[in-house]
């Protein structure tokens, strides 16, 4: 429930903010959906990064990665944060070792952080 009423006020925000800055109506879908996203995959996310500097991955993450961002939900969102978290599934689904990968999941969750911020969504970490 709490998660609902934190997307729906990130959404409405950002919605707001970007009408009053003359934006085309795919780029207000593009900014909400990023907010909406962006508040309900911080946990999974920082769950993620977490366990990647930990070395404890599986395939139970994975599953959650996959489920949280499916290519329905990365149709909607901006190309740069769709890109950052197909890159990300890309990254918990390989075949690399959790050592490889740890810098790669890092750069990337940093980069997602940073684009949420851009829509008004700030990580707690």
């Amino acid at each position: 429930m709490l998660s609902s009423m934190r997307i729906l006020l990130a959404s409405a925000s950002i919605v707001s903010v970007l009408a009053l800055s003359a934006c085309s109506p795919e780029e207000l879908v593009s900014a909400a959906a990023d907010a909406a996203a962006c508040t309900a995959m911080e946990s999974t996310l920082t769950a993620t990064a977490a366990a990647y500097q930990e070395g404890l991955v599986d395939s139970g993450l994975i599953s959650q990665v996959d489920a949280l961002i499916g290519e329905q939900v990365r149709g909607v969102l901006s190309s740069s944060l769709s890109q950052d978290l197909a890159d990300l599934l890309a990254i918990v689904d390989s075949n690399e070792s959790v050592d490889t990968a740890k810098a790669k999941v890092e750069a990337l969750t940093a980069s997602i952080q940073e684009k949420c911020s851009a829509v008004g969504v700030e990580f707690s970490n």
